[in-house]
Order: C-alpha cells, then structure tokens, then sequence
C-alpha cells in the first residue's frame, strides 16, 4: 500500500485532465441528436456530436503533472508524448523501464545506463491500450500511465523498492478513478450533467429529455424545466433573494437569530459565500417565505410553490408509469428517478438508492440535487446526503409538509418540517 498512498499523495489538489471518452446522443428514444455540445467540465475538454449523435473527447496532457511529486534523487524524470518517453537525467546512471497491463502482468523490461541530460526511446510494448511504465533508478521508480491512443500520460515519483505486479494492478485502479462530470447542452433539451469515474470509456449512452423552456426570476436567474406529466417543474433550486415586489428577502447567517426569530427568512449552506455553491443548491428558507398568508410572492408569474397536493400528483404520476427504479407500477421506489446524476454522496450498496450508481439516476428529469436543510437550532446538516422542499401546505402552528430524498433510501419521502427550518425550494408552473 506504500506506493497506493505515496500515489495519492504526490496528486493531491492536482486535477487529472486525461480521458479518452467516446459515445452517443440521443433523446429519450433512440433518435440521434446532432450539434450537441459533449465536454468534461473540469478538464474543460469538448466536442460536437455528428449527425450520428456520436462524439469522441480525447483529452492530450503529457509529461508528468505539476505538483506529482519531487523527482528521484539524481533527477530523473520522464513522460510519454506520441510513441516516446522522453526522460531527463541530472547525473549519469542505470535506468530501467518495465511495461505492465492494468492486472499487473509484466511485458516488456528495457535497462540503460544514461549520461546526463534528456533522452528519447521508443515507448516498450506499444501497443493500442493502457499500460503502466515503471520508471527506476537504484531503489527509487515512479509509474506513468499511458494511453497509446490519446498519448495520454502521467505520472507520481515515488520512493519503494520491488514493486509487485500485485501492487501495480491496485495502482492502476486507483490512476484508472477519475471525479468529473460529463456535460451534453443543445438547445430544446435539458442540460445533461452526469459523474464520470473512468478515464477510458466507449459506447457512452447519453439520453437527452426535452425541456419544457426556460422561467426567469426576480433577481434574474434562468432556470430549465421539465414536464412531468401534466405538471412542468423547474429541474432547479428556485434561488431569488427577493420578493416580486424587488423587495429584499432577510438574510439571516446568526444561528441563534435563525432558530428563535419565527419570520420570512433565507440563508445559504454553511452560510457560504461561493457562487458555484449558491448556484447549485440555492438558498435554504424559512416557511415563512413560501407561507400563503405571506402577502409577498417569490414565485415569478405563471408559477408558484407546490402544495402537498401537487407534489401527489407527482409521486403517483412517477410510480403509475414505471419510474419506480425496479420498473414497477406499485409502491414509492421513485427517488433514484428524481435525484440528479451529481453531487449525491456514494458510500451505499443499497439498490434502487440515489447513492447507488449515479448514472442510473435522473429518469424524470427532475434532478434534485442534496442541498441539505438547516434545522431549528439553526445548524446545517445533510448536504450531500440529503434533499428537502418544501410544500405550502400547513399542519399545525410549527408545522409544515417538505418532501425528502435521502442517498441512502428509494423513496420520495414525505415529513412534517418545523416551520423555522430552512430548506430548498423547487416551483410548479400554474
């Protein structure tokens, strides 16, 4: 496990732009969509599908990554451009370069001794694929991968001796992991957002739904929707700060202020001030903003915040036609349907859960994201874990009905939230 965590280590904080990525869009059916604009949103790597629907994303960074690690002690250093590895040495010395797969299976060993300066060779046992090249000079080696189609590399210098194959197969899962997202935008559908763990992957299938158009807000945020049924919902966390009116809705970051002042209020998770974060999950709100009685509205016209009634209208829609993630027509198993293919925590083995395989989620089109909830004692809780809307729908003096998806269960939940908590809003068009 030494090398595994030296690995780690050395890649800490660097972002591993290296894919070879290739697939299909099409609509909900089978009809290829042309024009269609694929990227890798971190790696900011894109293509345009072909009249086929097809795209082909090949990410090309070589040598060994900024900040993977100091070199070996005399200075060497290496990476793979087209059928080279090119390496530099400080001092002369013995250099061995060794070929294995991705199960550790040795190929090919090349050894020589090098004088000072830079120096090419043919990359050993080129062949179509991913290998892993072990770099050494006395007791100390690093590993590049490469990829012999998209001349793809990269690399961690490490200190271990005799690597095992056994310990280079578990390596190669680990350079193999990646966290991005795989994007797909064209005009007349939703935009596709979805986690891409594997750098290498073909016959992708991506699924593009028909949005129902765009709603602005006050503040003069845009939002997608979605048809679902006979209902059209917004496929994001309303985010305004103000009411209708151009009114200022109350920002409240004090934790004491928030869980004993009972009045129309908002705040952002962890009280954060980033923009990508706000964007994303939106403003977290006291039900008093969403409250009939309140004479102020958020919602912009033509829409308006569910009532308990019409998020039924919803969930019996969703289970009738078969959303359920088992395929059948009885019982609540409908939240893998409704929670995007992002931001959702993994750690569960539970099948038919938002948490299990993201890229099964989202059938709807709804993609509700776990935007977390502040509770009464004004504490954040959940992000990541959990999303909560609410209705306008009341129970009691303290009391209010939210819907709930959790990573961890199948189900649309349905829950009696203290009014002075503050939770994400989703709206319904009139």
């Amino acid at each position: 496990m030494v090398l595994i965590k030296a690995l780690l280590a050395g890649l800490t904080g660097v972002s591993l732009c290296m894919a070879n990525i290739s697939g299909i869009v099409t609509d909900t059916g089978t009809t290829p969509i042309a024009g269609a604009i694929v990227q890798l949103e971190k790696c900011d790597q894109s293509a345009t599908t072909g009249a086929d629907g097809s795209f082909m994303l090949i990410v090309k960074n070589t040598g060994i990554l900024p900040g993977s690690g100091k070199l070996l002690p005399n200075g060497l250093s290496a990476g793979i451009s087209g059928s080279l590895m090119t390496m530099t040495i400080a001092e002369r010395a013995a250099v061995e370069v060794a070929t294995f797969d991705l199960t550790g299976k040795a190929l090919s060993t090349v050894r020589k001794t090098m004088d000072a300066g830079s120096h090419s060779i043919l990359i050993p046992y080129q062949r179509a694929g991913i290998y892993l090249y072990t770099v050494k000079s006395g007791n100390s080696e690093f590993v590049i991968k490469g990829n012999s189609i998209g001349d793809i590399s990269y690399g961690s210098s490490v200190t271990t001796q005799g690597s095992s194959p056994k310990l280079l197969a578990k390596q190669a899962k680990v350079m193999a992991a990646m966290n991005d997202v795989l994007a797909a935008m064209k005009t007349g559908y939703l935009n596709y957002r979805c986690v891409q763990y594997n750098f290498d992957t073909t016959g992708i299938k991506i699924k593009m739904i028909a949005s129902a158009g765009t709603v602005t807000d006050t503040d003069g945020n845009v939002y997608q929707t979605v048809k679902i049924g006979n209902q059209v919902w917004m496929t994001e966390n309303l985010r305004v700060t103000k009411y209708n009116d151009g009114s200022t809705i109350r920002l409240e970051t004090s934790d004491i202020t928030w869980g004993n002042v009972a009045m129309p209020k908002y705040c952002f998770y962890n009280n954060t001030t980033n923009s990508d974060s706000i964007k994303k999950y939106g403003p977290l709100y006291s039900w008093h903003v969403v409250s009939p009685t309140n004479p102020k509205k958020i919602a912009p016209t033509g829409w308006h915040v569910p009532s308990e009634a019409e998020w039924d209208t919803l969930q019996n829609y969703l289970i009738a036609k078969g959303y359920n993630w088992d395929g059948t027509t009885t019982g609540d198993k409908i939240g893998k349907s409704l929670a995007a293919n992002t931001d959702w925590d993994t750690y569960m083995t539970t099948l038919g859960t938002p948490g299990y395989d993201l890229t099964k989620n989202n059938s709807a089109g709804f993609s509700a994201l776990p935007g977390g909830y502040r509770d009464g004692n004004g504490f954040f809780n959940q992000q990541s874990y959990l999303g909560n809307w609410w209705s306008v729908t009341e129970v009691d003096a303290t009391g209010a009905w939210s819907r709930i998806l959790v990573f961890g269960l199948i189900e649309l939940g349905r829950v009696i939230s203290n009014k002075i908590n503050g939770i994400s809003v989703r709206l319904v068009r009139d």
